[in-house]
């Protein structure tokens, strides 16, 4: 069994890497459940501070936010839940950390 990754953007701004990066990654922190569900939403800064303030009471962008998924038990649905990553929010970390690019998005995805 594989993972089922849904890669939404929703933001245009580069740099943002290829669906086959986010698979890599997400396949690689979840090698312990094949067959699992994920949706990874790219978003923009206004996206991820209206989030961010409405689930989490904190009024600012930030670089990734978690929803697990909360499903009823009688549901035997292999869905994880979903990531909204900010791309302006991470590729500025990433600039401001001396990081490369592809390791700080990496690093969203994983942890």
């Amino acid at each position: 069994m594989t993972l089922d990754l849904d890669i939404q953007r929703a933001c245009e701004l580069t740099p943002q890497p290829d669906d086959e990066s986010f698979i890599r990654w997400a396949s690689l922190a979840l090698r312990e459940k094949p067959g699992q569900e994920l949706t990874i939403r790219l978003g923009d800064a206004e996206e991820s501070r209206t989030l961010n303030r409405d689930y989490r009471g904190k009024d600012q962008p930030t670089n990734v936010l978690s929803f697990p998924a909360e499903l009823p038990p009688e549901l035997d649905i292999p869905l994880l839940g979903d990531l909204v990553i900010c791309v302006p929010v991470v590729n500025q970390e990433a600039a401001e950390q001396h990081k490369l690019p592809e390791a700080h998005w990496a690093h969203m995805v994983i942890h």
